[in-house]
């Protein structure tokens, strides 16, 4: 049974809009699945996730950034020979109990790779009854969407389906693009001025690196510098992914990071189209600027 914190926990001094207050709706009506919250960036769902979980009255539960906690898997994976068993047990301690409540932030698929591994995942959760409560830019019919990959993982979407009920926060307003934010990551800026000390776009995104490396490069980190960031269309598939990816990480762990780049903010994704280029212009929109020209151009988009 999905555990739920009052309806007043959500009450706020802003006014909800029409989908996140069917959203708040849903989170605190009793029943039998978990939620699954997607829509479009910048709509809140971050906000509606932790709010729930910070509420709802469960002793063992855990809230994860999705990265971080595949990455946590990947290492149990590993660790317990392989057991995806061993490892979900591994992930879920809390130190008491196993956590029976596993709140998700932005949850998606892109590789095939993955796309096993976390069918197996989900698997061994719901086997064990634990209530996923999730968020994610994606439909779940839109998960995985490689055309040569995305029919092999239909059936782990139909269980999705099945087991989590489906809430779209679509509303009209793009709410991180209001500019509000205190965050330390926000506190950062988007520069066009070279400097010499710092990190390249393309030491951290054009080598092979995963979002393991990422987290790594976080841990203890509360400030960092990339230089040399060129157009986004001007370089692979790979290193925008990474990029992005570098984002999310940077942002979850509120680091806050100065972007020099040799472009402005609003022609830096020109060409590249996508949710995941949605979520990193909505997150880069948040930061200062060190140019009047991006104060008044800077592309608005609003966070997960």
């Amino acid at each position: 049974m999905r555990p739920t914190p009052p309806r007043y926990t959500f009450d706020t001094d802003f006014i909800l809009d029409d989908a996140q207050a069917a959203a708040a709706d849903a989170l605190t009506t009793p029943g039998k699945k978990g939620i699954y919250l997607w829509g479009p960036v910048g709509r809140g769902k971050t906000w509606l996730l932790d709010t729930y979980f910070d509420n709802v009255d469960v002793t063992a539960k855990k809230r994860v950034h999705f990265h971080s906690f595949f990455r946590d898997l990947h290492a149990a994976y590993f660790r317990h020979g392989f057991s995806i068993d061993a490892a979900i047990d591994d992930i879920l301690s809390t130190g008491s109990a196993p956590a029976s409540l596993l709140c998700f932030d932005e949850f998606h698929v892109h590789d095939i790779g993955d796309a096993r591994l976390i069918t197996r995942m989900l698997d061994a959760l719901f086997a064990r009854r634990v209530v996923l409560v999730v968020t994610s830019n994606y439909a779940p019919d839109d998960l995985l969407p490689n055309p040569l990959f995305h029919p092999t993982f239909v059936p782990t979407i139909e269980k999705l389906k099945k087991d989590l009920d489906v809430v779209c926060v679509d509303g009209p307003v793009d709410y991180r693009s209001a500019g509000t934010s205190r965050s330390r990551f926000a506190s950062g800026m988007w520069s066009l001025e070279p400097v010499l000390d710092g990190r390249t776009f393309s030491e951290l995104c054009c080598a092979a690196r995963s979002t393991g490396d990422y987290l790594q490069l976080t841990e203890t980190a509360t400030t960092l510098t990339i230089t040399d960031i060129p157009a986004l269309a001007s370089v692979n598939e790979f290193a925008a992914q990474r990029f992005a990816n570098l984002v999310d990480v940077l942002y979850d762990r509120d680091v806050r990071t100065d972007f020099h780049a040799l472009v402005p903010l609003h022609e830096f994704a020109v060409g590249r189209a996508g949710l995941d280029t949605d979520r990193l212009i909505s997150r880069l929109s948040e930061l200062r600027s060190s140019s009047p020209e991006r104060a008044a151009n800077s592309v608005d988009a609003a966070g997960a």
